[in-house]
């Protein structure tokens, strides 16, 4: 940005600022000119005296101060009567050079771990911080704060390189995780406890229906590989045996919860989830089978819909005061204060955090911190820059005006009582 377009982009100044500028600058003023006055009158219009020549001793002092002064201040920030005297303008000429210099002040003076260290040895900032936060309305203003910048940062569309992040690290995530040792896990957990029982349940009466819907193509088949001279109700009496056998074992397994048959079924599922958690056969067959539910695009699309759900949902949610997640989100930081203020061991551990924080910025990041404020200053239009600083220590130098005037007076006040004591 030029100096011009920063000069047009300034922000308007504090009125309050300015007014007590312009009151104090015009009270400097008309105190020279009244010395001014005073000294015309006791020269040139009133009759000789012992007095008159101290008010004029005076004056012409007060006058001779007051201009000093007056020509002192305004040359920091523009050339006295518009003239190209030397050094004079010195803030809008030397901006850079002041700008670095007060940069290295600030590095060597409050960038140092020394200034750090006694400043937080005076400060409880965890305590400062949890007192901070208990006040619902600080708790309510930060929730809004953090819920703006969620909001803010929650990409727009289809998430961009966020959602591809994301997708890139749980699609790693998923693959770190091979499929034989998930199913070897299900295995686990089927095989455990309560659940085994509910599964061979299952199992029982899946033997049942299966049974009970094949009955007609057993007889059938226990016919067809009986031989040709064996009689039909020896078949038949086959059969019965063998139907009635595998219901009264399926009552007895379902009836009976220490059936030796429960056991056998128990350890077998052990045993299986061990084998299937050291097949490499089944490993690459499982991670090929991941690599393909990830690559179709049929769960691509599903992926994609359930974040652009999720990113919309979270938005609305975090720009409603009234929403549920609003208002934990300033519980709890109203809580966290309050533990804060309460638990001393947690308060510790965060000052201790904050105080290897600062010292790290201190240590690694002093130079470009400096750094900031003699850019920033190097950026800003050299008469803006003299305009923001007069009008912010304008006024005390107005009083130096002041003060330059009146002692000026006083001294030359005490030169003439002098000349006329030793004269």
């Amino acid at each position: 940005m030029s100096g011009r377009d920063e000069a047009a982009a300034e922000p308007t100044p504090d009125p309050r600022l300015v007014h007590r500028l312009r009151r104090m600058r015009t009270f400097a003023t008309g105190l020279l000119a009244v010395m001014a006055g005073v000294y015309v009158a006791a020269t040139w219009y009133l009759p000789p005296s012992g007095w008159t020549g101290a008010v004029r001793a005076f004056a012409e002092a007060a006058l001779v101060g007051g201009l000093a002064d007056w020509f002192a201040v305004t040359a920091l920030f523009r050339r006295p009567l518009g003239l190209p005297i030397p050094h004079t303008a010195i803030v809008p000429a030397r901006k850079n050079e002041i700008g670095r210099a007060l940069a290295r002040f600030i590095r060597d003076n409050f960038l140092v771990r020394e200034a750090v260290e006694r400043r937080l040895a005076r400060t409880n900032l965890a305590a400062r911080l949890g007192a901070w936060l208990e006040d619902g309305t600080n708790a309510t203003r930060l929730g809004a704060e953090l819920s703006g910048a969620i909001e803010r940062a929650l990409p727009t569309g289809d998430g961009g390189e966020l959602r591809a992040a994301l997708g890139a690290r749980l699609r790693a995530a998923f693959d770190a995780v091979p499929g034989n040792r998930a199913i070897a896990v299900l295995l686990e957990v089927l095989a455990t406890g309560e659940r085994a029982d509910l599964l061979i349940d299952h199992l029982v009466d899946f033997g049942r229906s299966e049974l009970a819907k094949n009955r007609v193509m057993l007889r059938v088949r226990i016919h067809e590989q009986s031989p040709w001279w064996l009689p039909k109700f020896v078949d038949q009496e086959i059969f019965d045996k063998l139907v009635t056998g595998l219901e009264e074992l399926l009552d007895a397994i379902a009836s009976d919860r220490e059936h030796p048959a429960r056991h056998e079924i128990k350890e077998r599922l052990r045993t299986l989830h061990v084998a299937l958690a050291a097949d490499a056969a089944l490993a690459a067959k499982t991670r090929e089978l991941q690599q393909d539910l990830v690559a179709h695009p049929a769960v691509r699309s599903y992926v994609l819909a359930i974040w652009q759900r999720f990113a919309a949902e979270l938005k609305t949610a975090l720009a409603d005061d009234t929403s549920a997640l609003r208002r934990g989100l300033e519980a709890e930081l109203k809580g966290f204060g309050a533990r804060l203020v309460s638990d001393d061991a947690l308060a510790a551990d965060l000052n201790d955090w904050l105080r290897r924080m600062l010292f790290y910025i201190v240590d690694h990041y002093r130079d470009p911190l400096s750094e900031i404020v003699s850019e920033t200053i190097e950026g800003w239009d050299a008469k803006v820059t003299a305009r923001r600083i007069e009008l912010n220590i304008g006024t005390d130098l107005q009083y130096i005006r002041v003060n330059g005037t009146l002692v000026g007076g006083l001294v030359g006040l005490l030169l003439y009582a002098g000349s006329l004591a030793f004269g």
